[in-house]
């Protein structure tokens, strides 16, 4: 009883000398002449962006009409470009994907380790499987918090042969 009549008396206590010290708060709850002018200021201001959203977006289609009325030109320049030779060199193997985006969506990835829960993780596994191996593996993010690792595969005697020769350079049993 009495611990709990020392704590109310405290807490009354410390109400009053806080309200002593900063004085009593002033709450301007029915001043809704400053209310109505603070909303009409921000819907001004709101108007006022979407302007400017419908201007740039009024100048990028203006800007992509423009781009669009160059498409003429593009099969003189094409055939030009086939009729001659190339002197830029092949590209290499590891930019296959950059020069040849057709070819590469026709692979098939194959996820063949549990997934992590971090994306440093699979990138981590993915850096040792490619010194020991010397193939190419990608993290895939199948959700948040699970990061698959992948390689590429375009028939099942090939994604066999990849899984061999990664259980033979790791000593990992994976199964097929």
């Amino acid at each position: 009883m009495f611990r709990l009549l020392g704590f109310l008396i405290g807490s009354a206590t410390a109400v009053i000398i806080i309200l002593l010290v900063l004085g009593i708060p002033e709450f301007n709850l029915t001043d809704a002449v400053n209310d109505q002018q603070r909303f009409d200021a921000a819907v001004e201001k709101l108007r006022e962006k979407q302007q400017e959203v419908a201007d740039v977006a009024k100048t990028m289609f203006d800007e992509e009409a423009a781009v669009d009325d160059g498409q003429d030109n593009i099969e003189p320049v094409t055939e030009k470009a086939l009729l001659e030779p190339s002197a830029q060199p092949l590209p290499d193997a590891r930019d296959f994907a950059d020069y040849y985006p057709a070819i590469q969506d026709e692979l098939q990835w194959y996820s063949f380790w549990n997934p992590f829960r971090s994306e440093i993780a699979a990138r981590g596994f993915v850096t040792q499987l490619e010194k020991v191996t010397g193939l190419d593996y990608r993290v895939v993010k199948v959700r948040i918090g699970t990061y698959e690792v992948a390689f590429a595969f375009d028939s099942d005697v090939e994604r066999r042969t990849k899984l061999s020769q990664i259980s033979a350079a790791t000593g990992l049993d994976l199964p097929d």
